[in-house]
């Protein structure tokens, strides 16, 4: 049965869900992947202003939060952020150089603040990472010190966010210039794509997310190895007693053991010593997995419903009313994989050349933004915090015992 149009963001966000999902999903590349979701935000911001491009970024995010879980979330987050902003700074017709300073600022404030959370965080301070930079220069005769290490850094950062930035407000601007005008008014409805019935996990989402948070806390805090394992003791508990669902652990266990990998090689290479890359290591594959325990027992359905409630909090805050309604449009994993399909369809036949893959699939951006149609509205679901609800979360707290 065909259904009312939803507002006109729904259908963008929709697009931006899919690309985000796969550019978080796949092991590099995600910068270009998350290139189509982008120009789908661009435009429901140069067409219907920043609250509206906003509250649709945000909507895709959480999205992809629900079906995924949080690890990786980082990966289009600087698009997420820039794309409404260039699509109202194209509908203002502003140089394509300022276009590209702005979105250049924002990138590599992004990457600064990740770089430095992995240096000072993840491996363990500016010596261990600046220690893996000498013993590798050191192979070909260089040596680098602390200083030269950051530098090194920094001019990664800044050309990758000049390389980066560029590509993007180019590619942006030509998805912009060649949507088709006034395709929004005139798509047809579509019949609403059903999902698979969603998981109920044991217990209430909120607390689920509340104890993650907990864990994510304390693990931040520190690396003894008696805080470590008391976090993976009540990580094993909380998954055998969750009910969780199984789909997101082989992507958890892949990221897993990527991460782990990096972290052990600089922290060893660094000269910490194999104690130390050893507890930061277990650090860095407890914080994945307890983020992938997080999805697995609250499942897709509890976090969108936790997010919607966090946006419902907020509502007097800019784009999050937008963001909420937009949400609850948008809820339908049933329909990615259609998406999926449509731009397999759309690059058959194609030439594999960057211009025609590019057009193709902007071609695919807006036709899916256009076709989208929100299914039938469903009741939220009631949660109700019980005993065991609260007993998860206070077992997520006993591991600070062991910082005493």
């Amino acid at each position: 049965m065909a259904t009312a149009a939803p507002p006109a963001s729904a259908g963008p966000a929709h697009v931006a869900t899919v690309s985000f999902l796969a550019s978080r999903a796949t092991p590099a590349g995600g910068f270009w992947i998350a290139l189509a979701g982008g120009v789908a935000l661009a435009r429901a911001a140069q067409r219907l202003g920043a609250r509206q491009g906003f509250g649709a970024s945000i909507a895709a995010l959480l999205e992809t939060v629900a079906i995924m879980g949080p690890a990786r979330f980082g990966v289009p987050l600087t698009q997420a952020v820039s794309a409404p902003l260039l699509g109202r700074l194209e509908a203002r017709s502003v140089p394509t150089l300022a276009q590209v300073l702005v979105c250049g600022a924002i990138r590599l404030l992004h990457n600064a603040a990740t770089t430095a959370f992995f240096i000072w965080v993840i491996t363990g301070g500016l010596d261990a990472y600046a220690g893996s930079y000498d013993a590798l220069a050191g192979r070909v005769g260089i040596e680098l010190d602390s200083a030269d290490a950051l530098s090194v850094t920094a001019a990664v950062l800044v050309g990758w966010a000049a390389f980066a930035s560029t590509v993007q407000v180019l590619v942006y601007r030509r998805g912009l210039r060649q949507w088709p005008e006034g395709g929004e008014q005139s798509a047809v409805a579509a019949d609403a794509a059903g999902g698979p019935e969603p998981r109920r996990g044991r217990f209430d989402p909120r607390l689920v997310a509340a104890a993650a948070a907990v864990a994510f806390a304390l693990l931040l805090a520190s690396t003894a190895w008696p805080l470590l394992a008391a976090v993976a003791v009540w990580l094993a508990l909380a998954w055998l007693l969750s009910r969780a669902d199984r789909g997101p652990v082989p992507t958890g266990l892949a990221l897993t053991a990527l991460i782990a990998g990096s972290v052990l090689v600089f922290t060893l290479v660094g000269g910490l010593g194999l104690d130390t890359a050893l507890r930061r290591t277990l650090r860095a594959s407890l914080l994945v997995l307890v983020a992938t325990w997080l999805r697995a027992a609250a499942g897709a359905d509890g976090l969108r419903e936790v997010s919607r409630r966090a946006l419902g909090r907020f509502r007097r805050l800019p784009a999050l009313p937008e963001a909420a309604r937009t949400l609850g449009e948008i809820g339908s994993e049933g329909r990615l994989a259609d998406a999926g399909r449509a731009l397999s369809s759309s690059l058959a036949g194609v030439r594999k050349r960057p211009r025609p893959v590019v057009d193709a699939v902007l071609a695919w951006v807006a036709r899916e933004s256009v076709r989208f149609r929100a299914g039938p509205a469903t009741p939220a679901p009631a949660l109700h915090a019980r005993g065991a609800d609260w007993a998860l979360l206070a077992l997520a707290a006993t591991p600070a015992l062991a910082l005493t």
